[in-house]
């Protein structure tokens, strides 16, 4: 005969799968469906008559059917990797072999985005993060226009298109740390605002510490408006990724390391690169990487094989050729969407 288990034991036990769930995970569900619930959020944007004008002197041309890829390359220590050739490259479209178009490593003026978390929990961060920011722009090609963005669990616009770097001092000194995180929310927008700017290259700079808890949007539906765009994301993301112990000691994978997992991730896909600091010392050496890096791609373009208009999904990759190839590591944007004929 199996053996009995007793009323009172199976209280126990159902008591004790209630005390080792995760306590916050109703609210913030509720809280997020609440969300969807209502009008999707925005960013204000300027009117047509003060947007951003393109300075006269800097020029590129554009062919509609001419796809950039802006691309990385690092050695093993991690150190960019410049004077390269367009014969040291390969570009390959669903594994076909695609022939180069065009070629360059250019200072290209951009049209970059920087995101900051100003949540409750970012209090003991704000000053160096702030500091990191500013350092970050004037790092920077003179002639990128920026726009600054603060968000917890709103996403606010702070300051607009500007390479006013008073304007943008006055913005980050007046910042104010209270609330939740709307990461994802941040992020689509950022990207989105990103998308409008006038300069050939476009980023966004998204410095966090925490995982999404408050946004309208879905990680699927923000994965999908980045792999549709031409935004480079970065992230600097201050998380803890030890695994959590819960039931029976078992050990499953926290929700930052689920964050983590998401923010690198998103900058996977768009050919940028996320960074996991333990200190806040780390920013300063993070935010100059990402400024060379920005300031020194090969500007990879070629016109596909696939003439389909089909609006399909189209994998690319970026290989190099020579004796040094395999020290080298390339990083660029993991595809785009093909036009589609109305």
């Amino acid at each position: 005969m199996p053996p009995r288990i007793s009323a009172p034991a199976l209280v126990a036990c159902a008591l004790c799968l209630a005390l080792s769930a995760p306590q916050g995970a109703p609210q913030s569900k509720q809280k997020t469906e609440e969300r969807r619930k209502g009008a999707r959020p925005e960013l204000e944007s300027r009117s047509p008559e003060t947007q951003p004008q393109e300075k006269k002197g800097f020029t590129i041309g554009v062919n509609v059917d001419l796809v950039v890829l802006y691309t990385a390359v690092h050695d093993k220590a991690g150190k960019f990797v410049g004077g390269l050739k367009k014969e040291n490259f390969k570009v390959f479209e669903d594994s076909v072999a695609q022939t180069i178009a065009s070629f360059s490593q250019e200072d290209v003026p951009l049209s970059m985005g920087i995101l900051i978390d100003v949540s409750g929990s970012m209090r003991n961060k704000i000053e160096m993060v702030t500091k990191s920011a500013l350092a970050f722009i004037k790092a920077s090609n003179p002639e990128d226009q920026v726009f600054l963005v603060a968000f917890n669990d709103q996403v606010d616009l702070l300051e607009d298109y500007t390479n006013d770097i008073d304007t943008i001092t006055d913005s980050l000194d007046n910042i104010i740390v209270t609330g939740g995180t709307a990461l994802y929310d941040a992020i689509y927008l950022g990207v989105q605002k990103a998308q409008k700017g006038t300069k050939p290259k476009k980023a966004i700079v998204v410095i966090t510490d925490g995982e999404d808890r408050d946004s309208y949007y879905k990680l699927d539906e923000l994965l999908a408006k980045v792999q549709e765009s031409d935004v480079a994301v970065y992230c600097i993301g201050f998380m803890n990724a030890a695994p959590e112990k819960g039931l029976f000691g078992r050990f499953s994978k926290s929700a930052s390391e689920k964050a983590r997992e998401a923010l690198a991730k998103i900058s996977e896909e768009t050919g940028a690169k996320a960074f996991f600091p333990q200190k806040t010392t780390e920013m300063g050496t993070i935010v100059s990487e990402i400024a060379h890096e920005l300031r020194n791609q090969y500007g990879i373009g070629f016109v596909s094989s696939n003439t389909a208009k089909d609006g399909s999904w189209r994998r690319v990759k970026v290989t190099l050729e020579g004796a040094n190839a395999p020290q080298y590591h390339v990083r660029a944007r993991t595809g785009y969407f093909a036009p589609k004929l109305p």
